[in-house]
C-alpha cells in the first residue's frame, strides 16, 4: 500500500512509498522544532521547548499508548499536549 501525497500549491495526488513519507514527516518535525526551538525564556529561564507544534490524544488509544505519545512529544520539547477523550 503507498502512501498518497499531494505536493503544496499542486492540484494532483501522487503515490509514494513509506520509506519516504517517513523520512519526509521526520525531516518536517525536525526542521520545524528547529526553527522554533526556545533554549530560554525572556527571564533567561532555562525551558527548551517548542510552541510550534501540538498534539492532540484520543480516547481511541489506551492509557499506555498515550503515555508513549507524551513521552515521544516531551522529549521534543512540545509543550501544547492536550487529550480529547470524549471522542
Amino acid at each position: 500500500m503507498d502512501v498518497l501525497y499531494r505536493a503544496p500549491g499542486s492540484a494532483k495526488w501522487e503515490k509514494k512509498d513509506w520509506d519516504w513519507a517517513l523520512g519526509e514527516i521526520a525531516k518536517r518535525v525536525k526542521n520545524t522544532r528547529d526553527a522554533a526551538f526556545e533554549e530560554k525564556d525572556a527571564n533567561g529561564v532555562t525551558v527548551n521547548r517548542t510552541q510550534a507544534i501540538a498534539h492532540i490524544g484520543s480516547a481511541s488509544c489506551d492509557n499506555e499508548e498515550n503515555y508513549l505519545f507524551q513521552k515521544m512529544m516531551r522529549s521534543l520539547g512540545v509543550i501544547n499536549i492536550d487529550h480529547h477523550a470524549r471522542l
